[in-house]
């Protein structure tokens, strides 16, 4: 509940505007479901510049980065919200000492993947 009440909002596809012309939901059949490969590419091919997402929060815990990420088609109405997750190698969680690479970039990937993650669950509630 506590990832539903904060606000930490990063707009991935500002000032998106939806194309004209008639839109229909398009709904995954179960075998669609087990083999949806990369969540952004089947929205891009599905409805275009018609969607947008939002990264409402995202946290480390536990060895994870955990992320409440809501998907928008706002030409038709649809607003879904879900979470992500997803491994964090092991040190990219530490602070990083002096002179020391990684951390940074390896944690950029945790937050991809778990966004990833959280709007494949959402495509799933179609």
């Amino acid at each position: 509940e506590m990832l539903y009440s904060s606000v930490n909002i990063e707009s991935s596809r500002p000032g998106s505007k939806p194309r004209s012309g008639e839109v229909s939901v398009v709904r995954l059949t179960d075998e669609a479901r087990e083999h949806l490969g990369d969540p952004i590419e089947w929205l891009e091919q599905h409805y275009a510049d018609m969607w947008r997402h939002e990264i409402r929060d995202r946290r480390v815990e536990g060895g994870e980065m955990l992320v409440l990420v809501r998907l928008e088609l706002p030409a038709l109405g649809i607003r879904k919200s879900q979470f992500g997750r997803a491994p964090l190698n092991e040190h990219s969680s530490r602070p990083l000492e002096r002179g020391q690479n990684g951390g940074i970039g390896e944690e950029r990937q945790a937050c991809d993947a778990a966004v990833r993650d959280a709007l494949r669950r959402c495509i799933e509630l179609f």
